[in-house]
């Protein structure tokens, strides 16, 4: 099979496979990266964002949806590797260099061979994986990294960009055994990062100024981080990640202290008392990406948030 194919198709059958075991399987990911954080070198609390932390409740409790944006997403690629007449030049090169690539950004851009609609890297983002965040102390970055490199090798835990087309080799079976009702064995994709204890402190911070300014001055709030990024090697990535989207959408915090604690509540109340849910609605969408607009077109995720911002009140 075409291994763009499989990758789209993959990433269709777990979007479909919405089952109580397909959540556990979710959480277990999550509950086994926490462990290995919690025992890094200045630990101080993680969080997760993204999928699954934008579809449950913020104790992690609800039904997972099927999210139709998902899959329109996911047959764009699937529609234009059926449109090749031959196998992607690219599964050969990922095959023999893809555990070699540093990164694949970098090799792919300046290659005459990619598609534009079939880049490995767009290809490979089709795929799920788990994104979290350990929370560190400034001083014991560098130590974090190398014990969180060591520990997930160890586990077997890897980034999509380690080995592109084992990574989609390997999603595919997780899917078959969910399919199958069995517990996988293997771990999804990790997507990790380490953010300074300093930096998250004044980020929380600075969000309910952000978004009245922003409202006032009717621009885009804008908060850029630049944390330290796992990909084959811990790196940090070009492009800012913007904290008011993942603030507002999907951060889920786990065992944070009590003056981080504090510090997020305390901000989560003045927003969620300043702001109605249809104005944080509104912000939310002009910080997100179009693909994140388009999911929250299903009616379930957009009561979830609801139900999200009515819980910063209490």
């Amino acid at each position: 099979m075409n291994i763009c194919v499989e990758a789209a198709e993959t990433s269709n059958r777990f979007e479909k496979n919405n089952t109580e075991l397909k959540k556990n399987y979710l959480l277990h990911n999550v509950n086994t990266i926490n462990i290995i954080m919690s025992r890094a070198p200045g630990y101080c609390g993680s969080f997760g964002t993204g999928y699954p932390f934008y579809v449950l409740d913020s104790n992690l409790e609800g039904n997972l949806p099927l999210i139709d944006e998902q899959i329109r997403y996911n047959n764009e690629l699937l529609y234009s590797a059926k449109k090749l007449s031959s196998q992607w030049e690219c599964a050969s090169c990922l095959s023999t260099k893809g555990t070699l690539m540093p990164d694949l950004k970098q090799i792919c851009k300046p290659c005459p061979q990619v598609c534009d609609d079939l880049k490995p890297r767009k290809v490979v983002n089709r795929l799920p994986d788990v994104d979290m965040w350990m929370i560190c102390l400034d001083t014991e970055v560098e130590n974090a990294k190398d014990f969180l490199s060591t520990m997930f090798d160890a586990f077997d835990m890897h980034t999509s960009d380690v080995d592109p087309v084992k990574t989609i080799h390997e999603v595919s079976e997780i899917t078959t055994d969910l399919e199958h009702g069995n517990m996988p064995s293997k771990l999804l994709p990790l997507d990790v990062h380490i953010i300074e204890y300093s930096k998250v402190s004044k980020l929380l911070d600075e969000v309910p100024f952000t978004l009245q300014m922003a409202t006032e001055n009717n621009t885009q709030p804008y908060l850029p981080i630049h944390p330290l990024s796992l990909r084959k090697t811990w790196q940090y990535d070009d492009v800012a990640y913007n904290f008011v989207l993942d603030f507002l959408l999907s951060m889920t915090p786990f065992s944070w202290d009590s003056t981080l604690t504090k510090k997020l509540d305390f901000s989560r109340n003045i927003i969620s008392q300043t702001f109605s849910v249809k104005n944080l609605s509104d912000i939310l969408h002009s910080v997100a990406p179009e693909s994140v607009e388009r999911r929250f077109e299903t009616p379930q995720l957009q009561k979830t948030y609801e139900r999200r911002v009515e819980s910063w009140k209490k």
